[in-house]
């Protein structure tokens, strides 16, 4: 039978079952976009020839990662609100309110590329200006599933004291609303189901009861997923307590949120039963371990909803906060978070945030039926990881295979060779095939600097890094 592309004589892992799916000598016959089959080399060398022949020799091949929750649009910021308890508003707040729509695109555009060639694959982005974000993804032939960010609180809050409720504004939530729901218009199953859109409330304490009433009645008629920011905080809980008396999971269970088209991200300030709940009700999870880790100082309650049976993706969230957009670090700080927070080694195994990064991931999107896994019938997204790189040497195989706790544990990013979406290369050898690159690169430190140097000294002076600054600390 004839096919596009043949991988051959791979270290495969095709996720497939409830492990990593090794396949020793693998292959993988892919025609159209589309994995036909999957074994070993042997077999398919003899059932298959094809226009292109990759040689996997040396490789580990599995698939492309997934990033369920990712702000790519700070990307113009990164690294300016870090090692701060008020990250936002003493952090990135003064920037924040000079941001442009084409500032927040170059950092989007920017981050994209530093996570493509880490072997993120398909991306949950949620932010603004989420209609351009959505051509760049359209051209540089990227997977993505795209929220717009719905809310009705204003940009800035300083004349807020410690206890004060938010103020909603609905012009602001008709106009996020809008914004959301053009997304879905335009590029929702476009490319083939390349990219989809989900609703994005940006969480229960920044909009009113009948914004939020509004959102769930549109996800439902549209058949969406709804990817919402719930219990991320202290600060939230509060905001909730103090306008419905209650906290935020009762108050979207009442609300009607709490089925399988929930995505809650982060879930920092949920309790055991609130997450019992949320299982129950077959919610699903992303968490983002880096930029909770930075931003609290603590490490989401990911084990906890786990162990109550919940499906749990992993996200990057933004570079302001986190500083870095790639998967192979998630994993990494998930696992150890997990066995610090636990004191316990065996919390949070290699192969199982590997899982979070693929195939469960690729499930909380609602994605898990074309992508997270290789298999026959799903579609080409595949990434190779370069064995003979010093951080995944040596290469053991028996008695017990090392590559997976050497791609968590070990892994940077440049290990990753060669990133196919629909069985296209976007990337490969450290060149992208799609898009320029140096004027990427170009542009967003050119909007960078021109952001930065519109800041007063007195605004300047308000941030966190200041004194830090000041004292030549940085």
């Amino acid at each position: 039978m004839k096919v596009d592309t043949l991988i051959i004589n791979a270290d495969l892992f095709t996720m497939k079952g409830e492990g990593v799916g090794y396949v020793d000598e693998g292959s993988i016959a892919i025609d159209r976009g589309v994995i036909v089959e999957t074994g070993l080399t042997e077999h398919l060398l003899k059932e298959y020839s094809a226009e292109e022949v990759i040689d996997a020799t040396d490789k580990m091949v599995l698939p492309g990662f997934v990033d369920a929750h990712i702000h790519t649009y700070w990307g113009t910021l990164r690294g300016i609100s870090q090692d701060s308890s008020m990250w936002m508003h003493k952090g990135v707040g003064p920037y924040k309110r000079k941001l442009t729509n084409a500032q927040r695109l170059s950092g989007s555009k920017m981050i994209v590329l530093e996570a493509l060639a880490a072997g993120t694959t398909t991306f949950g982005d949620y932010g603004s200006p989420i209609n351009d974000i959505a051509a760049f993804y359209s051209k540089i032939g990227a997977r993505a599933s795209l929220t717009g960010m719905i809310k009705e609180v204003p940009e800035v809050l300083d004349n807020l004291e410690e206890g004060d409720l938010y103020p909603f504004d609905k012009s602001i939530g008709e106009q996020t609303l809008k914004e959301n729901l053009e997304l879905i218009e335009k590029w929702h199953g476009k490319h083939n189901n390349r990219i989809t859109t989900l609703m994005g409330p940006q969480g229960p304490d920044f909009m009113s009861v009948d914004m939020l009433k509004k959102v769930k009645k549109i996800a439902t008629q549209k058949q969406l997923k709804i990817h919402m920011h719930v219990a991320q905080a202290s600060r939230e809980s509060k905001q909730i307590l103090g306008r419905y008396n209650k906290r935020s999971v009762a108050f979207l269970n009442d609300l009607g949120y709490l089925d399988n088209s929930l995505i809650a991200v982060h879930l920092t300030d949920a309790t055991k039963e609130e997450i019992k709940t949320l299982v129950n009700r077959e919610v699903s999870m992303t968490l983002c371990s880096g930029a909770i880790g930075l931003i609290r100082g603590i490490a989401p309650p990911a084990s906890e909803f786990i162990n109550e049976g919940g499906t749990v993706a992993l996200g990057t969230d933004q570079p302001s906060g986190n500083n870095c957009n790639q998967i192979i670090n998630e994993m990494k700080l998930t696992a150890l978070f997990n066995k610090l927070k636990f004191k316990s080694p065996e919390t949070m195994p290699a192969w199982k945030v590997l899982r979070m990064a693929t195939i469960e991931g690729a499930k909380v999107l609602g994605l898990n039926n074309e992508i997270g896994s290789l298999e026959k019938g799903k579609k080409a997204d595949i990434i190779f990881v370069d064995l003979k790189e010093k951080t995944m040497q040596p290469v053991i195989k028996y008695p017990m295979r090392n590559h997976v706790p050497n791609l968590v544990y070990s892994a940077r990013g440049s290990e990753i060779k060669q990133v196919m979406v629909n069985g296209e290369t976007l990337y490969k050898n450290g060149e992208f095939l799609t898009v320029n690159e140096d004027e990427i690169v170009e542009e967003a430190q050119r909007m960078s600097t021109e952001l930065t140097r519109s800041i007063s000294q007195e605004a300047f002076e308000k941030t966190s890094n200041y004194e830090f600054m000041k004292s030549e600390k940085l």
